[in-house]
């Protein structure tokens, strides 16, 4: 395996092809398969691709993915102004995908449960910090009370998606790596 300076894989064009492709079914998934709760609380899938992407090459190209499909949807699909912070929190979160799963096979059970607690965490604390900064709640105990609902579904979300998804990665690598 070849690693440049960074120490990460070096990217060839295969890698980069189904690098844009989760790219793009992440924003695919982000419009089309996202629940919206008014205009603040939602309830996304765009996270499946981000995960696959992270537990096969790694958390930066997870975080990578997240954040670029983020951008991608607040552009083409806009809800609101497009927030830097959020990218950054979607790289942070596809990142944390990637510390979890790549090239890890032991305790699965525990390490889904793991990245799904530390997952909501940061969706709690750091979004609703950043909604409460930017003008959408007044608090952050206001925040945190009408976010913790969705934040609670994601987070089982999280779960049962990571592990029904683990039987196919073995397949998904295979794929891949032909």
């Amino acid at each position: 395996m070849f690693k440049n300076k960074l120490g990460l894989e070096k990217l060839t064009a295969k890698k980069l092809c189904i690098l844009a492709m989760l790219t793009a079914l992440t924003v695919v998934l982000a419009v089309y398969g996202t629940f919206r709760i008014g205009n603040v609380i939602k309830i996304p899938t765009k996270f499946i691709t981000v995960f696959i992407s992270a537990a096969l090459y790694g958390p930066i190209w997870g975080g990578v993915v997240a954040a670029i499909g983020d951008l991608l949807n607040s552009f083409l699909m806009p809800v609101g102004p497009w927030l830097p912070q959020i990218t950054v929190v979607e790289f942070l979160c596809g990142f944390m995908f990637g510390l979890f799963f790549y090239k890890r096979a032991a305790r699965y059970l525990l390490r889904t449960v793991l990245c799904a607690l530390v997952l909501t965490a940061l969706d709690i604390v750091l979004m609703s910090l950043l909604l409460t900064q930017v003008g959408y709640f007044p608090s952050f105990a206001a925040a945190v009370s009408i976010r913790a609902l969705a934040s609670a579904v994601k987070c089982a979300l999280y779960i049962v998606v990571c592990l029904l998804l683990k039987k196919y990665l073995v397949s998904f690598e295979r794929l891949m790596n032909k």
